[in-house]
């Protein structure tokens, strides 16, 4: 056995040649991006596209600082830094075919619970051109039934009693805007890359409410000196595993103590709205420019993001553990495929841009990746937040038709309500992980007894259960599902048996 190396930049060059090792100088990196939320996803995603721009083109311009707000992303800052942002990337093709990549486009790193202000000043300084973010939907502080930003969040009254000792990212963004307009120095372009609607516009209009209330005399200065891309991302990235560490050390004696897998798809549809147009020409390795994004965000968010939320529901109520266990069940496919086809394609925009047939064909394929394994509890995780995102906006845009078509869609919401009972088809329990935990076990209890009390949880779904058409097909599926396994049901669904 060779000996295994530490993944650092000290022992960078004594790694296997089975590796894509670095193949340029970090040494002439200079920092353009600040990315806040160094998530797998990231460094599956930005980071990879900011590394292949570096190795292909030699674009040193825009290397990445990292940045982590979040008392639980301390032990990923702890071992970036240990290696001096290196970390392994595991491309896993469905063919078989792999690739393991070395990557090296994170040059900084800052952790703001540790020292709030050293992230404050690092914002502030001009060579940032972009502050991108991977924050997740909650770290926009969205109030839950209006989708308005929710000025009376817990964290957002801590900013205004500690304003140098921030929670929000907003809060962190407007100090370290007040010291680029007291120092004189631009703006910059702020990039989400969160799976929100119009998630550019979103963090544009929570991030001026937050400075309105907050320091309304920046506001007219951040008008001038700031914009908002819209953008599209897509590369399924599952949770790191053990055994990802364990194969790196009996394969290529590599120790990284946190390696990252992601399939060989990967997608980036920006907004061309940069301030000053100062960017990366990522249009070299594949990024997307467009004028508006919407057409394939909601291709994305309503099959990709909607499919894998399915998935989730229906695997873990039958006891699968892994997406592709899921995607290989036949039954399963069926009712999915149905679900694209006959509730959701129909109200797409369908603008030509991309061919509809060829996109949910692929997605089949990426769903069934063998090597992905993407767990079903991390698809489920915080599922409140999905569904309203992923899976209500086709029963509604359905519903405002002369002949709604919302079959599979009221299935899929009876079997997420059965989902809170917490156990499966054979007895096991699992556990759930969501902000509203409290009140969807609860309410699916009494949903038992009552089953339109599920329909009453109104951060989710608001005044839908007063539509008659949409609260009898859900009472009849959930009466249904709650007598039946959910492979018998979802086989008696596909044959129009209930």
């Amino acid at each position: 056995m060779p000996k295994v190396i530490n993944l650092n930049i000290e022992n960078v060059d004594q790694l296997s040649d089975n590796l894509s090792n670095l193949t340029y100088d970090r040494n002439k990196i200079k920092t353009g991006i600040a990315h806040i939320g160094v998530s797998n996803f990231h460094r599956a995603h930005q980071a990879f596209y900011i590394h292949e721009l570096i190795e292909k083109y030699g674009d040193y311009n825009y290397g990445i600082c990292g940045i982590d707000l979040r008392e639980n992303d301390r032990k990923i800052y702890n071992i970036l830094k240990d290696q001096d942002g290196l970390y392994s990337l595991h491309i896993k093709d469905a063919s078989g075919v792999h690739k393991t990549k070395v990557i090296g486009s994170i040059v900084e790193y800052f952790y703001g619970p540790e020292n709030p202000m050293a992230v404050i000043e690092r914002l502030s300084k001009p060579d940032i051109k972009i502050i991108s973010l991977t924050i997740a939907e909650d770290g926009y502080h969205l109030n839950e039934i209006t989708g308005e930003f929710d000025q009376k969040h817990p964290e957002v009254a801590e900013d205004i009693k500690n304003p140098f000792d921030p929670k929000t990212v907003f809060g962190y963004l407007t100090q370290a805007f007040k010291l680029r307009k007291l120092r004189g120095i631009a703006g910059c372009t702020i990039l989400s890359c969160d799976n929100i609607k119009a998630n550019g516009n979103t963090m544009q209009k929570s991030f001026y409410n937050y400075v309105d209330k907050n320091e309304p005399d920046l506001l007219p200065w951040l008008k001038k000196n700031t914009t908002f891309p819209n953008t599209m991302v897509d590369r399924i990235t599952p949770e790191t595993q053990p055994k990802d560490v364990t194969v790196l050390k009996k394969e290529y004696a590599l120790n990284d103590q946190w390696p990252v897998v992601c399939e060989s798809f990967t997608s980036w549809i920006i907004e061309d709205n940069f301030f000053n147009n100062q960017r990366p020409q990522w249009e070299k390795v594949g990024v997307q420019f467009v004028e508006k994004v919407a057409h394939y965000e909601n291709l994305k968010l309503l099959l990709l993001n909607a499919g894998h939320t399915i998935l989730g529901i229906l695997g873990t109520l039958n006891g699968y553990k892994t997406v592709q266990e899921a995607a290989n069940d036949k039954d399963f496919m069926i009712f999915l495929k149905s679900y694209m086809d006959n509730e959701v394609s129909p109200i797409l925009n369908h603008s030509g841009i991309i061919n509809l047939e060829k996109y949910k064909k692929t997605l089949v394929s990426r769903f069934k990746n063998p090597y992905i394994n993407d767990s079903l509890s991390r698809i489920c995780s915080e599922s409140s937040s999905k569904v309203p995102l992923f899976i209500l906006p086709t029963l509604k845009q359905q519903l405002t038709q002369d002949h709604a078509t919302i079959a599979n869609v009221s299935f899929l919401i009876a079997a997420w309500c059965v989902y809170y009972d917490g156990v499966n088809d054979h007895g096991n329990p699992y556990k759930i992980t969501d902000n509203l935990s409290n009140t969807l076990v609860r309410m699916a209890a009494l949903s038992q007894q009552n089953p339109i009390k599920f329909l009453e949880i109104e951060p989710v779904f608001n005044v839908l259960n007063k539509n008659e058409i949409f609260v009898a097909a859900f009472v009849k599926y959930l009466n249904y599902i709650r007598k039946h396994t959910i492979k018998d049901a979802i086989k008696d669904f596909n044959a129009s048996k209930i």
